[in-house]
């Protein structure tokens, strides 16, 4: 079995550096299709150690898990919070700040055909009053094969990263340990 530490992406740096690049073309193209394939399988093993007996994850606790990795990251987190330059109505899942950086995240923790006319109709809000910010969707890591698989779901996520720059946050927690995975836009249509 490989060690853990040799997966792109697994240590704290690697993950600051890869969040903080998503706002940045230049440091996106540095990624070579080499690394970004190596840090897809490495997913895939991550995938393989959860424990399929355990239901997907609830929103609270993507929303908490999230919020604890961007935190960790050195970003200002808000949940569940309107922005002030916003339809006050409309209620974003989390929002992250980092200077004039802006995230948003949707989560969901099960993605269905139902689901992508949600995200689709939430991004398309977000982008229109805030182009510059970087929609992020949260799922649960268990979702996976279904983003990866080629079908409707995978094709309408290409679209969304080549579009509007989606990315994915994939979460994974047991009673030991929480984990976060980003997968920028860029990664999804390399």
């Amino acid at each position: 079995m490989e060690d853990r530490e040799s997966d792109p992406f697994s240590t704290y740096q690697e993950n600051k550096l890869l969040l903080n690049s998503i706002f940045m073309k230049e440091k996106m193209s540095r990624y070579s299709k080499q690394v970004i394939d190596k840090y897809f399988k490495s997913l895939l093993r991550a995938h393989k150690r959860v424990e399929f007996a355990r239901d997907l994850l609830e929103l609270s606790m993507i929303q908490d898990i999230v919020a604890d990795y961007l935190m960790d990251m050195q970003w200002h987190v808000k949940y569940d919070v309107s922005n002030p330059d916003f339809d006050p109505q409309y209620r974003f899942d989390l929002v992250a700040r980092k200077e004039k950086r802006v995230i948003t995240v949707l989560i969901q923790p099960e993605i269905t055909r139902q689901s992508t006319l949600e995200i689709q109709k939430d991004i398309f809000s977000v982008k229109k009053e805030m182009p510059s910010t970087r929609v992020l969707l949260a799922t649960d890591i268990q979702e996976l094969p279904y983003i990866l698989q080629k079908g409707a779901l995978s094709d309408f996520i290409i679209d969304m990263a080549k579009k509007y720059k989606l990315g994915i946050l994939l979460v994974d927690k047991n009673l030991e340990y929480q984990e976060t995975w980003l997968v920028p836009s860029e990664f999804l249509y390399a």
